[in-house]
């Protein structure tokens, strides 16, 4: 992918300064950027890409790909250097296990642990079906700067997004069902890591429930299942539906369950 993208530009690194500390494990040295501030610190999803790039430096047998992603948010980090610790669990025939650290001033940030594997069965079906909504040349997108959201915040310039499902943000129909077609500004191919970080970019659904208080949702956990290792099939400037719910909620906690479909239908991911 080329440097001329923002995201690739801030998430790269130098995988000839990966330094093993046993044949299992190595550390390799990142630069968190400061384009990609939401309230405190970086976004998540940025933070996911780039523990996955960084994952994607180790020699990964070719016949695997991404197949799931799971993201724990630990504490809070700043723009700046950082170190990312990385291991091989596994490197099976058909199934790996990787994980990242990302460290900052000696405390951990966030973990990544990333499944790759290979094509097996042939069976292959889907019972969920793409909500049935505009496509998003006839949705106007959302101008962030031009509304008095909290969610306005700085990161949401790398996204073209466009609200097709539930209500916009500072309004409310009790559903916690929201979502819509987003892009990178840039038009930057989509990949594995991009839909990554596009994954933690929308705003929370729970804002759409009948609630007479305002929440703060920072994410504790987040994992992302590929249903998909082919991306080329899809335009460079695809815009991609994504569809979020919550309906479960306790103790100040909750569960968001998301999805994402290509423009044509095809469940990418969950």
């Amino acid at each position: 992918m080329s440097h001329a993208f923002q995201l690739d530009e801030d998430i790269h690194v130098d995988p000839t300064q990966l330094v093993p500390s046993t044949d299992q494990t190595w550390t390799l040295p990142v630069t968190i950027s400061d384009r990609w501030q939401v309230i405190v610190g970086p976004n998540g999803g940025y933070l996911g890409a780039l523990l996955l790039g960084c994952i994607k430096t180790l020699p990964i047998q070719n016949n695997q790909t991404v197949r799931s992603v799971a993201l724990s948010f630990i504490s809070p980090s700043v723009p700046g250097a950082a170190s990312i610790s990385l291991r091989c669990v596994k490197a099976g025939r058909t199934t790996s296990l990787y994980t990242a650290e990302l460290i900052q001033n000696d405390r951990t940030i966030a973990i990544a642990n990333a499944h790759f594997a290979a094509s097996r069965l042939d069976a292959a079906f889907c019972d969920q079906v793409m909500p049935n909504v505009p496509p998003a040349n006839e949705i106007p997108p959302t101008d962030w700067q031009q509304t008095d959201s909290k969610f306005a915040v700085p990161f949401r310039q790398h996204y073209d997004q466009r609200i097709a499902i539930g209500p916009k943000p500072g309004e409310q129909d009790g559903s916690g069902h929201i979502g819509g077609w987003m892009r990178f500004s840039d038009c930057r191919p989509l990949d594995d890591i991009g839909l990554l970080a596009m994954s933690d970019a929308w705003y929370p659904s729970i804002i759409s429930r009948n609630l007479d208080f305002e929440v703060h949702v920072p994410t504790i956990d987040h994992t992302v299942h590929f249903l998909t290792s082919d991306f080329s099939a899809l335009p460079d400037d695809a815009y991609t539906l994504f569809e979020f719910s919550t309906e479960l909620a306790n103790e100040g906690y909750l569960i968001e369950n998301g999805r994402m479909f290509s423009s044509c239908g095809k469940l990418l991911a969950v």
